[in-house]
């Protein structure tokens, strides 16, 4: 099972994963939403496309710069993620595997 897929990551929307930062503090955000992006589910040479974005909400007290961040859920385990800022509190990172 792939656990960084489409149908593992949409199920988060609403709950809440542990963001770890590289001095390993450890921050609860909310997975706002999960958008599908063009070309999620579409099939190049056989094998299945991945398109879509997170969108986290974090602690109003705690700004994180873009790079990369260890991300813990149990459905998930922990993966290092690139996030990037996007306003107001929230963040996104992006699953491609497109490329």
């Amino acid at each position: 099972m792939n656990v960084l897929s489409w149908d593992n990551i949409s199920k988060l929307t609403g709950q809440t994963v542990q963001l770890i930062d590289g001095a390993e503090n450890e921050y609860d955000v909310l997975v706002e939403s999960v958008r599908e992006e063009s070309g999620n589910g579409t099939e190049i040479d056989g094998r299945l496309v991945e398109h879509f974005t997170m969108v986290l909400v974090g602690p109003a007290d705690t700004e994180f710069p873009q790079g990369n961040y260890l991300i813990s859920h149990p459905s998930m385990g922990q993966q290092i993620l690139y996030m990037l800022v996007a306003g107001d509190n929230r963040y996104t990172i992006v699953i491609n595997t497109e490329a």
